[in-house]
């Protein structure tokens, strides 16, 4: 779980992450959503393919305020993040980041099933993007999965996936040889 307080930079992190995976000659997949502002104002959120840099809205600020929830969410965005989460896009991947889990994901929406599916049969590092109040939750989802809490924003967290990426990498190489 890769865990800090709305608007604290995770995505940000999240993607510097990705590049350091790849510096390091790891394959990365999935998804980042980074945040839109205009004028200081958060207008919505786009989702980025990270295998491919395709980019889509995701979410866009309601006009007027609803018991819903702030946001409108956006077919296409929806469509392209649940591709980029499908076991066949993340088959070759060292590193599957999901930016965001959260409360939908929790009521079995948004890239839940993708994410529960990815949980059981990849073997690649599932990072779920969380915020920090969630993460007692998640835990509780998937208590039978292997678990590690990292801060997003501290820079020893990007350190501490690599190096279990590297543990990893070295494990396969080991069993293969």
């Amino acid at each position: 779980m890769w865990t800090g307080p709305k608007h604290c930079g995770k995505t940000t992190s999240a993607k510097k992450l990705a590049q350091a995976a790849r510096t390091e000659g790891f394959n990365v997949a999935g998804l980042l959503a980074p945040s839109l502002y205009r004028n200081s104002k958060l207008l919505g959120f786009d989702v980025l393919d990270l295998q491919n840099q395709t980019r889509a809205p995701l979410a866009r600020r309601k006009i007027s305020q609803s018991k819903a929830g702030p946001f409108n969410f956006i077919a296409d965005g929806i469509k392209l993040g649940n591709a980029v989460l499908s076991a066949e896009a993340t088959k070759s991947a060292d590193l599957i980041i999901v930016d965001e889990f959260g409360p939908i994901e929790l009521n079995n929406g948004g890239w839940r099933r993708n994410v529960d599916s990815l949980l059981i049969s990849s073997n690649a590092v599932v990072l779920l993007v969380i915020r920090r109040e969630l993460s007692d939750t998640v835990r509780q989802l998937y208590t039978d999965v292997p678990c590690q809490e990292l801060a997003a924003t501290e820079k020893n967290s990007i350190d501490e996936v690599i190096a279990i990426l590297k543990n990893r990498r070295h494990h396969f190489e080991e069993e293969n040889v």
